[in-house]
Formats: structure tokens, sequence, C-alpha cells
């Protein structure tokens, strides 16, 4: 149970956090996992925080769509050009508009925020996004932009997984390497 409690606890570390949870395994001595079960956890729990914040992205962002419809809908409702229409139902049906303003106010296309998302889009696209995500960003983060601006569930999920694969087999490999090598300065 131990054991089991042990992968757990490393697979949801790195589902949220990759970059810390392989670290654990070496800098831990409770931690007692082969190269080849550490690379399997973490890209397995990679993987999982994947596809576990592309869906809550999903809900997030659809949450976000209808708070801004609620709440901005009486404000674009109250810019419009005509009142809302009334109708005289004496004899035929004739519908009235009365003329509101002369014209809207300029609606800006370019907020802060999202030319902040553009620039970033454009500077390292789906590939760069995922290639960065795992040790850079947040895999929950990562996620949700790339959920945000890429509309291709499938090519985010193979790209993430090459990503925290490779990833994942550079970071074991290279901690593997100096654990090994302080062993053997122990030794001598």
């Amino acid at each position: 149970m131990d054991e089991l409690l042990k992968i757990v606890t490393f697979i949801l570390l790195s589902s949220v956090k990759f970059t810390v949870g392989l670290p654990l395994v070496y800098l831990n001595e409770t931690y007692d996992f082969t190269w080849l079960e550490t690379n399997i956890y973490a890209i397995i729990g990679g993987m999982i925080g994947v596809i576990v914040f592309m869906h809550v992205s999903e809900w997030l962002i659809a949450l976000w769509d209808r708070f801004r419809l609620f709440f901005f809908k009486k404000k674009i409702q109250s810019k419009s050009l005509f009142s809302r229409p009334t109708v005289d139902i004496e004899g035929n049906l004739e519908v009235h508009y009365e003329y509101v303003e002369k014209s809207l106010p300029a609606r800006k296309l370019f907020t802060r925020r999202n030319r902040k998302m553009v620039q970033i889009w454009r500077k390292y696209g789906l590939i760069g996004l995922a290639t960065l995500t795992p040790v850079l960003f947040s895999i929950p983060l990562g996620t949700f932009f790339m959920t945000r601006l890429a509309k291709n569930k499938k090519r985010i999920i193979i790209y993430m997984f090459v990503s925290v694969t490779s990833w994942s087999l550079l970071i074991t490999t290279l901690f593997e390497i100096l654990h090994v090598g302080s062993i053997n300065e122990i030794i001598k």
C-alpha cells in the first residue's frame, strides 16, 4: 500500500508540476523507482494532467463565454442603434423602431490580453508551446493556452505526449547520470 501511495503521489505531482515530480524521485530517498518506472509514471502523470486540464479548460472557456454574454449583453443592447420594437396589433401588423443614436462606439479588437496571447502564439506556435509547457510553464497553464488557441485536440495530445516523453527521458537520464556519478565519488 505504501508503494501504491508513492506511485499515485508521483503521478499526481507530475500531472500538475512536471519538473517538480522528476527531481523528487532522485532527491527523496523514499522513492526508489528505477529509471524506467520513473519515466513511465512521469509520462502517465503528465498525460493525465493534459487530458484533465484540456477538459477543464473547455469548461472554463464555456463558463466565461456564458458569463460575458449574461453580464455584457445588457451593455450591448443599450448601445444599439434602434430601440426595442413595439408592435401595433390594431388592424394590419406594423413594427415600429425609434432611432436612438447616430453610431455605435468602435469596438476594441485587440485588448492588452488578446495582444499578449497572439504574440506568444505567433512566436512559438503549438509545437513551441507544447515543447515549453512541461518545463517552463505548468501543464495546466500550457494546456489552457493551447486549448484556447488551437481547436484540434488530437494535435495537442500528440504534441504534448512527444514533449512530456522527451523531457521525461532527458531529465531522468541527467538525474541518473548525476546520481550515479555522486555515488561513485562517495565510494572512492
